[in-house]
């Protein structure tokens, strides 16, 4: 489980007022999304020209926003920026102490965030030739993005190969204008400010209430749909998209809370395993006539 938390910002003249309060209220859901996942807490910020800045560490989001270079960070929110994309992670595959394993993950041009799990990530990279940087399967993603001719291809053809739980959120940096998102088959929910004229998203409406919005106005997504929001205008929009359900493992299991698949051990009730031969001839009988297994 991770938690996505956004806000997306028409390009307007803006007050430097008014884009604290969307800065605080963003700081506030990304706070929130901390439920979801305190491993590593990471934000980036975009602007209309492509320009941007991520900062990311392995700290949950409590910790993460009382630090000084994240505050330096978060107050660099300006008038042309569009896109304030966050992430809190829940690791399970590559440390959170490396940090180009958490989110926002840039490949090349691409600037991404991920819930869910990929697991066929090494079977991706090798079909593609793409070269991996980091641990975490979410890379695979926005790799396939960044190497793909155009994202209709990245849609149709390679998206479908990913076999996970998804749901994304990525910005092209040689095309700023669009903001892109994917809910395949974990959740996201996206509202729209009148106020500042924005929308806002997050993996949960809770995430979003946090940021204390006095009023908006409900966006559906359906599961399986990709929506494309042009910043100049707001408008979106959407295509319907696949994607294959992973492939767990034999003793593994799909757990809701974290989105994600786990290991379960390998027991299994009443059962007691019994030596091998080779075992029966490293034991020897104790005092009281018993058999016991050397240990090393």
């Amino acid at each position: 489980m991770c938690g996505l938390a956004g806000v997306i910002l028409k390009q307007k003249d803006r007050d430097n007022e008014t884009l604290n309060r969307v800065s605080r209220s963003f700081s506030k859901m990304l706070t929130e999304a901390d439920i979801r996942g305190g491993h590593a807490t990471g934000f980036a910020l975009i602007d209309k020209y492509g320009d941007y800045v991520i900062c990311k560490k392995p700290k949950d989001a409590y910790d993460f926003f009382n630090d000084n270079e994240v505050q330096d960070n978060i107050g660099l929110v300006y008038d042309g920026i569009t896109t304030m994309m966050g992430h809190t992670r829940y690791a399970t595959l590559g440390s959170p102490s490396i940090n180009s394993n958490n989110h926002p993950i840039r490949t090349g041009q691409t600037i991404g965030t991920h819930n869910g799990s990929i697991s066929n990530h090494k079977e991706l990279f090798h079909k593609y030739n793409m070269k991996r940087y980091a641990q975490v399967d979410s890379e695979a993603i926005f790799r396939l993005y960044e190497t793909s001719n155009d994202v209709d291809e990245f849609l149709d053809d390679r998206l479908p190969k990913v076999q996970g739980r998804v749901a994304i959120v990525w910005a092209d940096l040689e095309r700023p204008d669009y903001v892109y998102m994917v809910k395949a088959n974990n959740p996201i929910q996206m509202v729209y400010i009148p106020e500042f004229d924005c929308y806002v998203y997050g993996s949960t409406d809770s995430i979003i209430n946090a940021g204390l919005w006095h009023y908006y106005e409900r966006i559906t997504i359906e599961p399986n749909t990709m929506v494309r929001i042009d910043t100049r205008t707001l408008k979106i929009d959407t295509k319907d998209i696949k994607i294959k359900e992973p492939k767990p493992k034999r003793f593994s299991f799909y757990d809701d809370k974290i989105g994600a698949y786990k290991d379960e051990p390998q027991t299994v009730d009443r059962f007691v395993p019994r030596f091998s031969y080779s075992d029966q001839l490293k034991m020897f009988k104790a005092s009281d006539g018993s058999k016991i297994r050397k240990v090393k």
